[in-house]
């Protein structure tokens, strides 16, 4: 009987995993094993000498050694990097089996890598005192093309080559839009038109290129195949059109030379054909950015679970858990379509309580709402700009009083107005417009008589239509969208 006991306790001895032993990977059929040497002499190296299989295991134990190092803790800006590569998921493969990970069911015909969103960021207006401005009215770099930076291609190109700007032509030009028009960003718009004029002529800046229909096409057809968006594109197209209006009813043109001011007319409606087909590309080219976009947040969240699997199964479930709280800092900011929905449907029932008030005429005008009232309509109608209506934060920051008076009424769709900004154009439902209008008549002069206790001289301020609680513009829009979250 005693015998028996110890054959017992032999046997559990013996068949009882130590704890303190790793599962190995085998490099082979890339699974793991409680007992890789076992395995490989029954499987995957059977037929191999004791020599090598000794190599493999040894190998293997420096592998997890260095994971349970090394591999477990992740850089935010390493991260980063991944997502921006032009084949996110590629990369982050190679980047796990660097660090001793195997990847398995890997297709044999690699999916299209998913080209990560660039965030359009306006080019900020150029100081007056500046001589040369900052480029490009938001230029888009097009990421399929890799080794030069769109700049360089457009300057290698030619295209940034321009007449001068005290050209009398340009300097009226110039005056219209800066004391007129009230644009800030005149310099550059000027800029535009000046490389169009030394392309159409490179002799002399004049207006007989409005009887040169074919190269004009030719330019704009050059400035997408150098890489321009279809939005930047439509922005050298209104600069030029501006241009020509501003000859056409503010100058002597009429007078001087009717023939070529009837011909510049002509031109204008020219111009108006093609903004109609590249106004459909520009709606495309939102659509398919706005597609990658949501790809790009689905490729993020897999990763996301592919490591903090991999973390599960190293470092158990509770640590893991600080794990995903840095890499959920990494998100932050990103929105995918379901939550910019929900942000939206969250803040509008407060939102319509404070329009209701308005429009029932319960305050004068405005002077009865709380502050926080009074961010709030700020903060959801740029929502909707941004959000709903997918324009850049710079749209809102820079839109100004002339643009909201001169919208106009969309005439293909009925109970739709067209807002026209510098360098974006946006459509509002009739419900929308009259909130834009609430807003611009009650609560935008509460906002203003904040700032007049202050300044009495920021006549730039009053142009802009979004004011903040301060009573000066706003300056970031971007943090008003997360205070609107945070709500």
């Amino acid at each position: 009987m005693l015998i028996n006991a110890k054959i017992s306790v032999f046997l559990f001895l013996s068949n009882r995993q130590p704890r303190s032993r790793n599962f190995l990977l085998c490099p082979i059929c890339k699974k793991t094993h409680w007992s890789l040497p076992v395995h490989l002499r029954r499987s995957c190296m059977r037929t191999s000498s004791e020599a090598d299989i000794l190599a493999v295991v040894e190998s293997a134990k420096r592998a997890v050694s260095n994971l349970l190092r090394t591999g477990r803790v992740w850089e935010y800006s390493l991260l980063s990097r991944i997502m921006q590569s032009p084949d996110t998921i590629g990369r982050m493969i190679e980047e796990l089996e660097s660090r001793g990970n195997a990847v398995v069911g890997i297709p044999t015909e690699a999916p299209t890598a998913a080209v990560p969103a660039v965030p359009d960021v306006p080019v900020e207006a150029p100081a007056e005192s500046s001589s040369e401005s900052s480029g490009e009215l938001y230029q888009c770099p097009d990421t399929t093309k890799q080794g030069t930076s769109l700049r360089e291609r457009m300057a290698s190109l030619g295209y940034y080559k321009k007449h001068s700007l005290d050209h009398d032509l340009l300097v009226s030009f110039a005056k219209f839009l800066q004391f007129d028009m009230s644009n800030e960003n005149f310099k550059q718009e000027v800029e535009n038109v000046a490389r169009f004029l030394y392309f159409m002529d490179p002799q002399q800046a004049s207006l007989l290129f409005v009887r040169q229909h074919e190269k004009s096409r030719e330019y704009f057809l050059k400035l997408s195949e150098a890489g321009l968006s279809k939005q930047t594109v439509q922005n050298y197209i209104k600069s030029v059109k501006r241009f020509l209006k501003f000859h056409t009813g503010s100058t002597d043109l009429c007078f001087t030379d009717r023939v070529l001011h009837e011909d510049c007319k002509n031109y204008i409606s020219f111009l108006d054909n093609i903004q109609m087909a590249t106004s459909k590309q520009v709606s495309k080219e939102t659509t398919r950015k706005r597609s990658v976009s949501l790809l790009n947040i689905k490729i993020m969240n897999w990763t996301h679970n592919v490591i903090l699997t991999i973390n599960v199964l190293i470092i158990g479930y509770n640590n893991a858990s600080l794990y995903l709280h840095r890499f959920d800092t990494f998100q932050e900011g990103v929105l995918s379509s379901t939550q910019v929905t929900a942000v939206l449907a969250a803040a509008k029932k407060d939102f319509l309580a404070v329009i209701g008030k308005l429009h029932a005429g319960e305050c004068s005008p405005g002077h009865q709402l709380t502050l926080t009232e009074l961010q709030l309509v700020l903060y959801y109608l740029e929502a909707i700009v941004i959000l709903e209506h997918a324009q850049r934060p710079g749209v809102v920051e820079h839109m100004t009083v002339t643009e909201w008076i001169s919208r106009r009424r969309d005439d293909t769709r009925p109970g739709f107005v067209v807002v026209s900004t510098q360098v974006a154009t946006f459509v509002l439902t009739q419900e929308q417009e009259m909130w834009f209008d609430l807003y611009f008549s009650e609560v935008r002069p509460v906002m203003l008589g904040k700032k007049r206790k202050r300044v009495e001289d920021d006549d730039e301020t009053d142009e802009r239509f979004f004011i903040s609680s301060t009573g000066k513009a706003i300056y970031n829009a971007s943090n008003d969208l997360e205070r609107l979250h945070k709500k």
